[in-house]
């Protein structure tokens, strides 16, 4: 093997361990981080129903904004948003992980796709 390839080899390594590691500081809100940024009104860019997520004394919640039944009246349903082990979730029967990617100020949420924040109207 040449000199080179191993060169190249772990720099890719070391290039996908940065990666991973932006990936978990930009999912977590400990430490010295705060959830105030993910405040705020989002819109899915798939068609899913629309979030809200507000700081309520020290806990952050999502109330997910849904229509149901034959008359298709909105039915608003608050979770608790959870950090365990640096990672946010909601639980709503069962997990669905939250990801927030600030550089592009885009919400994941892990299995209802991506959601974009609603542009405030003054």
């Amino acid at each position: 093997m040449k000199r080179q390839d191993m060169k190249n080899r772990q720099l890719y390594r070391l290039a996908a361990c940065l990666v991973g590691a932006a990936t978990l500081l930009l999912q977590s809100c400990s430490g010295n981080r705060n959830c105030d940024r993910l405040c705020g009104s989002w819109s899915s860019v798939e068609g899913k129903p629309d979030v809200l997520i507000y700081k309520e004394g020290d806990a952050y919640k999502v109330t997910v904004f849904s229509r149901s039944g034959r008359t298709r009246k909105l039915k608003p349903e608050t979770y608790l948003l959870v950090e365990e082990d640096g990672n946010l979730f909601i639980n709503t029967g069962y997990r669905i992980d939250v990801a927030y990617n600030e550089a592009a100020d885009i919400l994941t949420f892990s299995p209802n796709g991506d959601y974009v924040r609603k542009e405030v109207k003054p």
